[in-house]
């Protein structure tokens, strides 16, 4: 038996190579979730009974992670053999496998079945000359002491002397926002369980529906938990909205379901949901859109907002508009979601929709408060489209306009994906990642549970996408299809988590991270650092393409360096970690500068970004290399000057601890200065006087004798 460890930016097949690691080393935040992988090979025989256990992790000095935070998950793994698909991963098998592998690892089975405490996902057997990855979850609960935990993981199978896998985990004293720093609206069409989990669901002849029984509210309430628990919001369910097109008169058993999801008590943690949904659909063909009267749905908007306010539930609420609408449909969108506004103002920051900001789309700003666009959309990354991006949305956030993106089937290789085939398990994380850089606050996912019928825990490419809206698996097979559904070794009344979703929950925390390093006044150094994993989120890759925005990558899938850039992250909050000064820039007079008058002083843009004074060394003269002859603690020196004189000059500042050491600048000053009294005369009032200026002539500007003999200046 040969145990090694591996990453999770890097899923392991049967066949992958035996890997370098046989330790976990890990960092984080309190209340954040940190994970390994512990791969199991049977070298030469096969593996039986194979089986792992922690004990609890100590700093040594009296304080633990205890074991029921350590959470084991055996991965199974999808056959891609043959399978064709329009959109795939960056990295898909067979063809991306150094063996030509055709299985990817995608569904993580728990050893303990969470809800009665049965041995399910372990023990397990490993064939000969094959690999069985296992995916180890460690909670850090926000009452940690922070400090360096260290622990052990015991490996065993029958036959063969245990493996130790040593395990150091670094707890930062920093706690991880919740899940509510950002809006994670992912979509879960809940009715889909009946087809797996038994006494779900009602029928009439061959018409089946979910039925709002416990035992249905059951099954769900665990779909949610574990959507929840992974840091995204599925929305609310069984949710009885008063209907027709007049103001509801009764809103109890409405506030009675919502209540809870919006004050925490749903949720075993007590984080409330992060948004609610609506009955309005700006732009679609049916519902109220069709049915009310227009002044009926103005009357409605506002009778909504009125009891969404008083409940405290607006900001949270989102309109989703007809979704991504044709050009056709942007006027009715316009014209429904006025009419939404004219009942209440307050519902324009609430209205989404997935479209890309863009000329054509102007006519929406009014009606929009969030453009919710695909990876591909965005910028002009892909055909030099006409997309706004990073130059024109300034002026949107300005309007009150909000970003955010989507994952969809219109994207694939350079663009990351959340597509279940391929090796690359950085690909979601760095989609959270590149959200947080372009400055959105949201990300939509159209579902998570949309199975193909009969096979959930096949290849889901219904929509050209291996796994497209698939981000958790049904865990049993005993309902309508059965025995549809999950393995006959497998019988968890509730679903199974897949891979992607827990590299998504890694990189909604870091995005939760990098928004507290906002709130914290590092952004500039977090960008910094996130820019050297991170440059774009793809683009063409035809002939004629334009390069990378830096000159060098898209994004990069180097997993030490995106965990350097998370632990620089926290240790400059942390005050742990030093950022040099900022590099002195903006000089002024500026670099190439002629012409400059001989009483001017030198002033140049510098600071430090966590914010340590800062003693900045003037070197200057009248030749390249100039000497050092002041230090200053302010951005500026007042140098003695002559008229016609090229002068050179550097800045080098220091925090105490760091040195940056600015360009070299040169400029010359003025040849000849002229000073000349302009007398202004009053043409006021009675008893006005006249004002005697001096004005100092720009470089610009060319002295003039006319013939009179009257001096003026002349701008060019």
């Amino acid at each position: 038996m040969t145990v090694w460890t591996e990453h999770i930016a890097h899923k392991v097949q049967p066949t992958t190579a035996v890997g370098p690691r046989s330790s976990i080393v890990l960092d984080g935040a309190r209340r954040s979730y940190e994970a390994a992988q512990i791969v199991v090979r049977a070298s030469g025989s096969a593996l039986s009974d194979v089986n792992m256990a922690s004990g609890d992790l100590s700093d040594g000095a009296g304080h633990t992670i205890a074991v029921p935070n350590v959470t084991f998950f055996r991965q199974a793994f999808i056959d891609f053999t043959g399978v064709s698909e329009a959109e795939p991963g960056n990295a898909p098998v067979p063809e991306s496998s150094p063996t030509g592998d055709p299985l990817v690892p995608d569904l993580l089975v728990p050893f303990i079945d969470p809800y009665t405490g049965t041995l399910v996902g372990a023990p397990f057997d490993v064939a000969a000359d094959r690999n069985q990855p296992v995916w180890v979850d460690f909670y850090i609960p926000e009452s940690t002491v922070a400090g360096t935990y260290t622990g052990a993981i015991t490996v065993t199978a029958a036959g063969q002397p245990d493996v130790i896998v040593p395990g150091t985990l670094v707890v930062w004293d920093l706690v991880l926002p919740d899940m509510r720093v950002v809006t994670p609206y992912f979509g879960m069409h809940y009715e889909e369980v009946i087809y797996y989990h038994r006494d779900t669901y009602d029928c009439n002849g061959s018409n089946f529906w979910i039925d709002w029984e416990p035992h249905s509210r059951l099954i769900v309430k665990r779909y949610e938990d574990l959507a929840h628990a992974h840091r995204i919001d599925t929305g609310q369910s069984f949710i009885p909205f008063p209907g027709g097109c007049a103001p509801p008169a009764d809103w109890d058993a409405y506030d009675a379901a919502l209540q809870p999801y919006m004050d925490g008590s749903y949720w075993s943690d007590g984080v409330p949901s992060t948004r609610i949904g609506t009955r309005f659909t700006p732009g679609a063909s049916w519902g109220i859109q069709t049915d009310c009267t227009d002044e009926a749905y103005t009357d409605l908007a506002q009778a909504w907002a009125a009891h969404l306010e008083a409940k405290g539930w607006l900001t949270r609420t989102i309109v989703y508009a007809l979704d991504e609408p044709p050009s056709s449909r942007y006027d009715e969108i316009l014209y429904d979601a006025l009419l939404m506004q004219a009942g209440d103002p307050d519902w324009k920051p609430q209205i989404m929709d997935t479209t890309s900001a863009r000329p054509s789309t102007d006519v929406l700003t009014p009606a929009l408060g969030i453009f919710c666009e695909c990876l591909r959309c965005s910028d002009h990354w892909w055909q030099n489209q006409e997309n706004y991006g990073r130059a024109e949305w300034p002026a949107l956030f300005d309007q009150g306009v909000d970003l955010w993106f989507y994952e969809s089937n219109a994207q694939s290789d350079p663009y990351p994906t959340f597509a279940a085939n391929t090796l690359l398990g950085v690909e979601p994380r760095i989609i959270m990642w590149g959200s947080w850089y372009e400055y959105a606050t949201g990300f939509l996912l159209w579902d998570t549970v949309a199975w193909t019928r009969g096979d959930p825990w096949g290849h889901n490419v219904d929509y050209g996408k291996s796994g497209d809206g698939v981000l958790v698996y049904p865990g049993h097979h005993d309902g309508i299809l059965a025995p549809a559904g999950s393995p006959s070794g497998v019988a968890i009344d509730g679903p199974i988590s897949s891979y992607r979703l827990k590299v998504i929950r890694q990189g909604l925390q870091d995005w939760a991270l990098f928004k507290l390093a906002d709130q914290e006044g590092y952004t500039d150094y977090a960008r910094s650092e996130v820019a050297r994993v991170y440059g774009q989120f793809g683009g063409c890759d035809w002939s004629g393409c334009p390069p990378p925005v830096n000159g060098e990558f898209y994004w990069l899938t180097d997993a030490d360096l995106m965990d350097e850039v998370r632990h620089n992250t926290a240790m400059v909050m942390l005050g742990i970690l030093n950022v040099a000064p900022n590099v002195p820039q903006s000089p002024n007079p500026a670099d190439g500068a002629v012409a400059v008058p001989i009483n001017r002083a030198l002033t140049w843009q510098g600071g430090d970004l966590d914010r340590d004074p800062v003693t900045y060394t003037a070197a200057f003269g009248t030749a390249s290399s100039p000497p050092v002859v002041a230090t200053v603690t302010q951005t500026l020196y007042a140098p003695s000057l002559i008229t016609g004189t090229t002068y050179f000059w550097q800045i080098t500042a220091t925090d105490g601890i760091s040195t940056t050491v600015g360009p070299e600048w040169q400029f010359t000053t003025a040849t000849d200065e002229v000073y000349l009294p302009l007398i202004l005369r009053g043409y006021g009032a009675p008893g006005d006087q006249g004002a005697l200026l001096f004005f100092e002539p720009r470089s610009e500007d060319v002295l003039d004798s006319s013939p009179k003999g009257r001096n003026r200046y002349l701008s060019k």
